[in-house]
């Protein structure tokens, strides 16, 4: 999460960054992050089971373990409590009932991001995670998409993505995460 978090900033794609403090779910009838969009918090299309949406992630993503994919959909199944410890060198804060502290000033446009839990390889070296964002200040930098991040000399760096979702048409402002220096995520 915090390598997702570091490389939007980095990126100049999420200066305010608010961070949703329950996970994202396959359970399409729970909605404890509070985001509905198309089926179960934008992880899948609206016509999609879990399954069909994670076949098309691994067709997108050819490096994907199968270890990683099954761990992320066994993590996935219910939404799981976000804590105030995101390994991220950018200035963040939770929302959600339990969070209700005032965002200081210049931050009207805040960005927000609701993640999914975190699916990893059995070795650690492997990460897979759901990240729906809403851009504050332009939506067509506004959507969903799986990220496949690599553990590489103690950080995360993300290699590829699949979309889910965007809030506009594809555009030559695709939503994606460059390849740049990340935050170091210790696990």
């Amino acid at each position: 999460m915090g390598a997702m978090l570091d490389g939007f900033r980095e990126a100049g794609r999420a200066p305010h960054p608010i961070v949703a403090d329950y996970t994202s779910t396959y359970d399409c009838d729970s909605i404890c992050n509070g985001m509905k969009i198309g089926r179960c918090n934008g992880m899948t299309g609206s016509d999609e089971s879990p399954k069909e949406r994670l076949a098309i992630v691994k067709r997108d993503i050819p490096d994907l373990t199968q270890t990683t994919i099954s761990d992320f959909y066994d993590k996935n199944q219910h939404c799981s409590k976000i804590g105030n410890a995101i390994p991220s060198g950018s200035t963040f804060f939770l929302f959600g009932t339990d969070h209700t502290e005032k965002l200081p000033d210049g931050w009207e446009h805040a960005d927000f991001f609701y993640f999914s839990r975190v699916g990893f390889n059995s070795s650690r070296t492997q990460a897979l995670i759901n990240v729906s964002f809403y851009s504050g200040t332009d939506g067509t930098h506004s959507g969903g998409k799986y990220f496949l991040l690599s553990k590489e000399n103690g950080k995360w760096v993300p290699k590829a993505s699949s979309i889910v979702w965007q809030m506009t048409p594809p555009s030559s402002a695709d939503f994606s995460v460059p390849s740049a220096p990340y935050a170091s995520v210790k696990r």
